[in-house]
């Protein structure tokens, strides 16, 4: 996949990109943030929120700006189920769902969150 590909999603609206988040990463198994001595964070709305993005590429083109000194870090699944969505939790935080350099992220409540992700990941019955 050449690099246009993988950066083709940032043009997708919030809804859909935030579809795309939940499908890739529980097929990766894997979601991406911003680090560079602590993890990018922002506010949305006056709401604490964490960047989170489905594939390094897609986190890689919006570390510009304030953000220009971060770099893409996998987190893996597991941990982002077991202990980020329920510390971001416990902090009052949420996820800002795959922001683009153009468009504002999806910030939808931790618990629906947690839920599309469980949902996405149950066999089909």
């Amino acid at each position: 996949m050449n690099p246009d590909e993988k950066l083709a999603p940032s043009g997708m609206e919030a809804p859909e990109r935030y579809d795309h988040f939940i499908r890739t990463i529980c097929e990766k198994k894997a979601v991406w943030g911003l680090y560079d001595e602590g993890w990018a964070a922002g506010k949305v709305e006056g709401i604490d929120v964490i960047p989170v993005w489905p594939e390094r590429e897609l986190a890689a083109a919006c570390a510009t700006g304030d953000w220009a000194t971060l770099s893409p870090r996998e987190i893996a699944l597991d941990d982002f189920v077991s202990k980020w969505i329920p510390g971001a939790t416990a902090d009052s935080t949420r996820f800002a769902v795959f922001p683009t350099a153009t468009e504002k992220a999806a910030v939808v409540d931790n618990a629906e969150l947690l839920a599309d992700i469980e949902a996405e990941l149950a066999p089909d019955v």
